[in-house]
């Protein structure tokens, strides 16, 4: 839980540039920007797009994330924030941005499906994966 006055100091300490909301807090080494607050003797520290959308929205559900619409990691612009899935959050990656609801290939969400993988490692992994898609694939490798 981050604290409502935390979470107003986050959303309103920046510097604006643009149409982004820069934070004036530390910048960790993955580029985001971070608030830290002391509670019965132990120091918190959280994201502070994080934060700032506690003030604005309240707190985050288990299982979602804050993400960067302008992908700038600093940005505490509430306009720039919106809240997903891990595993829609997870699909943005590598520059990755397809429509929400949808694999990457345009299917709806609903053909989902659970998958387990081996890594090149040989190691088993679950996942999810589009029915369709992998039904596509299938065809065209024959397997």
């Amino acid at each position: 839980m981050i604290p409502l006055q935390v979470a107003e100091r986050a959303a309103k300490k920046y510097l604006q540039i643009g149409d982004c909301f820069i934070s004036n807090y530390s910048v960790a080494s993955h580029g985001y920007a971070q608030i830290g607050w002391s509670e019965n003797n132990k120091t918190n520290m959280t994201l502070a797009h994080r934060a700032a959308w506690v003030f604005h929205n309240g707190q985050i559900p288990d299982g979602m994330t804050i993400d960067h619409v302008c992908k700038n990691k600093r940005c505490v612009n509430i306009n720039h924030l919106r809240i997903l899935s891990n595993f829609d959050n997870a699909r943005r990656t590598n520059g990755a941005d397809w429509e929400l609801g949808k694999c990457k290939n345009g299917h709806p969400d609903t053909e989902l499906m659970r998958v387990t993988r081996k890594t090149k490692f040989g190691e088993r992994r679950d996942g999810l994966a589009c029915r369709i898609c992998k039904n596509v694939q299938s065809i065209v490798t024959g397997k």
